[in-house]
């Protein structure tokens, strides 16, 4: 969500940073070595510190953290709990969850179920400058450790020192990263 300086993101850019960052966790939270204490649900999913490896811990807060602080601001209240391209790992993947929003991508809107528009929040430019430039960083970074940790030490060394493969559709979504 590459911005000009005194510049809103559109809902389209926003959705699109959205859907980019809860696809990316999907897949870091889905990853073999990830392991939790118990099966995880769409309400909550206890991490099991002691069997996680310590990279993919950081991978996983790195990009939950960039999406939290960085990318939910921008959204509208509750997006993460009604739209489920924009969910939590286990929502997204529950057939039973019941989803209240979806994304009409000819309008350009987030709609509700009965076809009314979900208004996004606009935040003060200032705030906005100052999202915007560290999720561009962050989200270097992200891309940076989803795409290279297999040929670049330094990605490398952020997921624990060995490569890990997140698989082609967290790999298609970090490259749309700016």
């Amino acid at each position: 969500m590459l911005l000009p300086n005194n510049e809103h993101p559109t809902p389209a850019q926003v959705y699109e940073a959205g859907t980019i960052y809860a696809t990316i966790l999907r897949h870091v939270m889905n990853y073999p070595d990830f392991h939790y204490h118990e099966p995880p649900t769409a309400i909550i999913a206890k991490i099991d510190l002691d069997r996680t490896p310590n990279g993919l811990l950081f991978t996983y807060d790195f990009v939950q953290t960039t999406y939290t602080d960085y990318v939910l601001p921008f959204l509208p209240q509750g997006a993460t709990r009604k739209c489920k391209e924009l969910a939590n790992p286990w929502a997204y993947a529950d057939p039973n969850y019941q989803w209240e929003w979806t994304w009409d991508a000819e309008a350009g809107a987030m709609k509700d179920a009965s076809g009314a528009v979900v208004d996004f929040p606009r935040l003060p430019l200032s705030q906005v400058n100052a999202l915007a430039s560290d999720l561009f960083m962050r989200g270097f970074l992200v891309k940076k450790v989803i795409l290279e940790n297999g040929t670049d030490m330094k990605a490398r060394t952020m997921v624990g020192g060995q490569p890990v493969d997140f698989g082609e559709e967290a790999r298609a979504a970090a490259s749309k990263l700016d």
